[in-house]
């Protein structure tokens, strides 16, 4: 479990670089968790997510498919790993 809200923490993070003005003016910027939910500078926030299936599509398919995801919203896209694509065989 932490290794998972590890990895959401860190898309988040890369998705909130501008930061945002806190009521001091002083600029609050991070992801933390409180226990209950992310916090995402200094506000809790309900994250929308959606998927991509790698393999359905090509490389040169992904920024566009991305930049989609972002206009309708979502805030994190998820990925299953297809791994019998990565290793046919067992140990190979």
């Amino acid at each position: 479990m932490e290794k998972w809200l590890a990895l959401v923490m860190l898309l988040v993070s890369m998705k909130l670089m501008e930061g945002s003005a806190s009521a001091s003016g002083v600029e609050e910027t991070g992801v933390t968790y409180d226990g209950r939910s992310l916090t995402i500078d200094g506000q809790r926030k309900i994250l929308f997510s959606g998927s991509i299936h790698y393999p359905r599509s090509t490389p040169q398919m992904w920024p566009d498919l991305i930049a989609k995801a972002k206009q309708g919203g979502l805030d994190v896209i998820q990925t299953y790993v297809f791994w019998n694509l990565h290793e046919p065989q067992p140990g190979q």
